[in-house]
């Protein structure tokens, strides 16, 4: 079923990033073909301007020049034309007829057809001639007061065979087409390799929430199941006194307990992956501090017969959440006692190092091998599973110690104790920035 899920939402992914990247590249071809498009009119619409200019300027016909090339052309201003050789003038009288016939020559029977519109003067259009010329025309009304009479009070259309623009334009369109097509099968690769991208992290993210849902209702049906069987066996015998079913009932107790223990220890971990946490960094003196965390459990260790020993720590200060500090102090200590043979010592100690300082807890147990310290600080991993279950643990303390210690943007690692056992080395910030949800009260 998560199979399908996760294939059902990749392929939505794909399709959405596909359909981004056919939307960017049809618009970015869009614009581009009209840029050049227009670009490619603009030279010859300005020399349609500069040819309307010279003519409105009234100059003698004998100073212009005949036009000779393979389109037709016409007689135009040698000195002001820019582009002479493509440019043609028809001159149309007052009913629509062309007047300049005899100069057209052989080129008259491509232009006849060619009819006068006087509503379209002062405008540029587009137009083909003998189904294969293409022209971009002006038409322009000269004033009869103009100084050349053979093009005074009359009508010319000015005309700029634009069949190189057209051929330009045709390869320029079929390159955009097979570069656009090229594109978009890459924009097919690119859509499979993000949604592959963008899902890696989800699927990575989902086996984690799966794995740990599994190994949440594991631990939590274990202490469940023996509690109602306890208490099943406890209906079965009601005449019993409780002194005759104590083990029992302390049984049933030791797993409420860890069950609450299991509990805290699952809520502690979904407030550290919502960030809904509260925060409350404070300037602690780390001396005393940890001698009043540490004193409780001397007492403890000493009645699980071990020795718990703070070594002596300089007099510094940190910027801490002490609650949340206390509670990794707790999770290590609890640790060491739990892995610990009798009469053995537990050390713990602080120093300052640079703009750091580092909290230690070393221990003379059964220690952790290279191999499983990478995935210690997992949750619910648990080195020894039938030992940890003689002990109590559920494979989450170090993991709240981990979000604890990233709290306070720090990092801990687990090294070997010389000649046995393990060091737990804790790296904090003396002043960490603070995190999301959280506040810093000023030193007093």
């Amino acid at each position: 079923m998560s199979n399908k899920v996760n294939r059902a939402q990749q392929w939505r992914l794909f399709i959405s990033n596909f359909i981004g990247f056919t939307i960017i590249f049809v618009l970015l071809g869009i614009i581009v073909f009209v840029l050049f498009r227009n670009a490619m009119l603009t030279s010859t619409d300005q020399a349609l301007r500069v040819e309307r200019s010279s003519r409105l300027d009234g100059g003698p016909l004998a100073k212009k020049t005949v036009v000779q090339g393979k389109q037709p052309g016409s007689r135009v201003p040698a000195s002001k034309a820019i582009h002479p050789f493509m440019t043609t003038t028809l001159i149309f009288d007052d009913q629509g007829e062309i007047a300049n016939r005899d100069q057209l020559g052989s080129r008259y029977e491509t232009l006849r057809n060619i009819t006068l519109d006087k509503s379209q003067v002062g405008q540029l259009h587009t137009i083909q001639v003998g189904g294969k010329y293409n022209f971009r025309t002006l038409l322009v009304k000269v004033p009869k007061h103009n100084s050349d009479r053979l093009v005074a009070g009359k009508y010319l259309l000015l005309m700029e065979n634009i069949d190189p623009q057209k051929a330009a334009m045709s390869n320029f369109t079929r390159v955009l087409l097979i570069t656009m097509g090229i594109f978009w099968l890459l924009s097919i690769l690119m859509s499979i390799w993000m949604s592959r991208l963008t899902m890696r992290p989800i699927l990575k993210s989902w086996g984690r929430q799966t794995e740990f849902v599994g190994n949440a209702a594991h631990e939590l049906r274990t202490p469940l199941t023996i509690i109602q069987n306890k208490l099943e066996l406890l209906l079965t015998k009601p005449n019993d006194k409780i002194i005759d079913q104590a083990e029992n009932i302390a049984i049933a107790n030791s797993e409420s307990q860890r069950l609450q223990k299991l509990t805290q220890d699952l809520l502690a971990l979904a407030r550290s992956d919502s960030n809904t946490l509260q925060t409350n960094f404070e300037s602690t003196p780390v001396a005393s501090f940890l001698q009043q965390t540490v004193e409780p459990y001397t007492e403890i260790a000493a009645s699980q017969g071990k020795n718990l020993v703070l070594a002596p720590v300089a007099d510094f200060h940190a910027t801490l959440d002490q609650n949340l500090v206390h509670q990794l102090l707790n999770i290590l200590i609890d640790n060491a006692l739990k892995y610990s043979p009798k009469d053995s010592t537990i050390t713990l100690s602080a120093k300052v190092v640079g703009r750091k300082w580092q909290l230690i807890v070393a221990d003379q147990g059964i220690g952790v091998n290279e191999t499983e310290r990478k995935r210690i600080f997992d949750r619910f991993y648990r080195v020894d599973s039938s030992r940890s279950r003689q002990t109590g643990g559920n494979g989450l303390g170090l993991s709240i110690a981990h979000w604890i210690v990233n709290l306070h943007h720090g990092n801990i690692a687990v090294k070997a104790n010389d000649p046995q056992g393990s060091r737990f080395i804790t790296t904090l910030p003396l002043n960490p920035p603070v995190g999301l949800g959280g506040h810093r009260e000023k030193q007093a």
